[in-house]
């Protein structure tokens, strides 16, 4: 990651905000989900308390019903009203029936009214019914009570906070179990819930009861239904659900708990406002958010100081090394140091490193410079470029004038080799070093004469090829020099060059008295075998005078590589063979 150290400490303390951030705020997550479940378990429990006091009083309501509807007179007078229709004993028992409803007290407060249909669905009937619909009964209501066969239901959110007591009533007399009529008993249902103490007062809770989908009772006095999870629909408790969830009615969120009353299959849902319960909770919350945020922004201040303490002193030490590197010592002075450090002490050591590398450039660097540039001015002074071809010019001019052909030859070719090794460029095809070492060949014709032979067998295609400038002319030279024929005093050089692949070889063979073959190993550092007390005059003259192709064979290993260079090889009788081992480097890879 590409950043500076002061980004890299600043990242570093935002990240371990952040951790801390995280884990704090994870906590009272946590800690707050926790409370929840408590709360949840706490409100379920008593819930279902609740519910079983409720079935309780259901409970007690039909075992009332059936002491109605086992009652001796009660069933002789149904009987009568069923099979005497018309007739003066019917006018009797209906009044007879209408008097003994009227002889039952009612035992719980919570009973509004009784109510009797008889099979012609004739209601007989006791006690208030102000908000009763009239008739207090429909098909649906008797038919159900038919299929229980005598035994109790009840019905919910018939009638507004009213629960509905429904028990066919049958024969039981002589046994024949023969259906006289029906009892409905119509109960308040806020008498029969009580699910409200003092103590839940403050927190605003609500009731809901549904069977199923269907609302039965709400204590808010609307008819409310909420969707009931899995676990709790179709009137029954399936599995093991988890008796509290979050719900949201009418645009405010609740706890919700649930319990389901075996007795008749109705769910309890409570409504706790959330608001309300986690008050407490969610301001505490928003402390600690806010706390966490200030805790936040202070480390971060207090990251970025402290980077900045720390980067600020290197980054001044950088940009003074920066300019040192550039050669500015200008800037080169004692700092005071503010902090006596690590970082301190390298500064203190580099101003006084940097102070003693200029004293010594100023003290040698620049007088040797001075000292160059005086005898480089000085030489070239003696010898100018421009000043020697013109003489040499005039040379073949004055020489060609008196007819001394030689003498001109001799000269131009010693100008066009001097013009070409002054102007000459690093990289060369072969052509020009060969056209180069013919000029060579040319001037030393006129030393040897008769006794200089040489052969030169290069391919045309070959000549196209580059190379470093500057190498077989002090090859050449050095076979000249050394590689003279002690009986004849003559010397015979052959050059000729071939392609392998991608590496070019040129050989050169001389035939002199021979040289050391393992010359430029003992020249790297390694053991000659040929040298030391036995070696012969001329090798001891060809190492005192290799320098010319020792200095090739490093430059050849500096451009290329170890792979290519020189080696030496010696004939069969006598003389030297020398091959230089070159890439092959055509016109664009020179270029390039």
């Amino acid at each position: 990651m590409k950043l500076k150290l002061r980004h890299k400490l600043v990242l570093f303390v935002i990240i371990g905000a952040v951790a801390i951030s995280f884990v704090g705020l994870l906590y009272v997550q946590r800690m707050q989900t926790l409370y929840e479940r408590l709360v949840y378990e706490e409100a379920s429990d008593k819930l279902y308390l609740y519910s079983e006091r409720m079935e309780e009083k259901l409970n007690e309501i039909d075992k009332f019903t059936l002491t109605l509807v086992s009652d001796p007179d009660i069933q002789e007078r149904l009987k009568q009203i069923k099979h005497e229709k018309g007739t003066l004993e019917y006018l009797t028992a209906v009044s007879a029936l209408k008097q003994k409803l009227l002889t039952y007290p009612f035992h719980d407060y919570s009973i509004k009214s009784i109510v009797i249909v008889d099979t012609s669905g004739n209601e007989y009937l006791a006690g208030s019914l102000a908000d009763a619909p009239v008739p207090a009964h429909d098909s649906e209501m008797l038919r159900l009570a038919a299929d229980k066969a005598g035994a109790s239901y009840w019905v919910g959110g018939k009638e507004p906070m009213t629960f509905l007591s429904v028990r066919q009533i049958r024969a039981v007399q002589n046994m024949d179990l023969q259906p006289l009529g029906t009892l409905i008993i119509r109960v308040e249902a806020s008498q029969v819930v009580s699910l409200k103490d003092k103590k839940s007062t403050r927190y605003n809770t609500s009731l809901i009861i549904q069977d199923g989908e269907k609302p039965v009772y709400s204590d808010t006095g609307e008819a409310l239904s909420v969707e009931l999870p899995a676990g709790f629909r179709n009137g029954e408790k399936a599995g093991n659900p988890e008796p509290y969830s979050m719900l949201s009615v009418k645009n405010h969120k609740y706890l919700a708990t649930y319990s389901t009353l075996t007795y008749t299959g109705w769910t309890f849902i409570h409504l706790v406002p959330y608001e309300s319960l986690f008050e407490a909770a969610v301001f505490m919350r928003r402390i600690l958010l806010v706390l966490y945020g200030c805790i936040f922004a202070v480390l971060i201040w207090f990251g970025l100081i402290f980077s900045r303490s720390i980067t600020r002193s290197l980054e001044e030490l950088t940009l003074r090394m920066a300019k040192v590197e550039k050669g500015d010592f200008s800037s080169i002075h004692p700092v005071p140091v503010k902090k006596p450090d690590e970082i301190g002490l390298l500064t203190i050591n580099f101003s006084k490193m940097a102070d003693r590398l200029d004293h010594l450039i100023k003290e040698n660097y620049v007088k040797q410079i001075h000292l160059k540039e005086s005898q480089y001015e000085t030489l070239k002074a003696k010898l100018n470029p421009h000043f020697l071809y013109n003489t040499l010019d005039s040379i073949n001019w004055l020489a060609r004038r008196n007819g001394q052909a030689a003498i001109s030859k001799m000269v131009k070719a010693l100008g066009d080799m001097l013009r070409n090794t002054i102007s000459r460029k690093e990289i060369v095809t072969l052509g020009d070093e060969i056209t180069h070492l013919n000029n060579y060949f040319s001037i030393q014709q006129f030393r040897f004469e008769h006794r200089l032979r040489y052969e030169i067998e290069i391919a045309k295609e070959l000549q196209e090829l580059y190379l470093p400038s500057m190498i077989l002319q002090p090859i050449v030279e050095n076979c000249m020099k050394y590689g003279i024929d002690e009986m004849t005093g003559e010397c015979e050089i052959s050059i000729s060059g071939e392609r392998f692949g991608d590496r070019l070889d040129l050989w050169i063979t001389d035939r002199g008295p021979g040289m050391d073959a393992s010359y430029l190993d003992a020249a790297e550092g390694r053991p000659s075998a040929a040298a030391g007390a036995g070696s012969s005059k001329e090798e001891q003259g060809k190492s005192s005078g290799g320098f010319g192709l020792r200095s090739i064979h490093e430059r050849i290993h500096l451009l290329y590589g170890d792979q290519y260079g020189i080696s030496i090889h010696r004939g069969l009788d006598q003389g030297t063979t020398i091959r230089i081992s070159l890439p092959v480097i055509t016109e664009s890879e020179a270029a390039g």
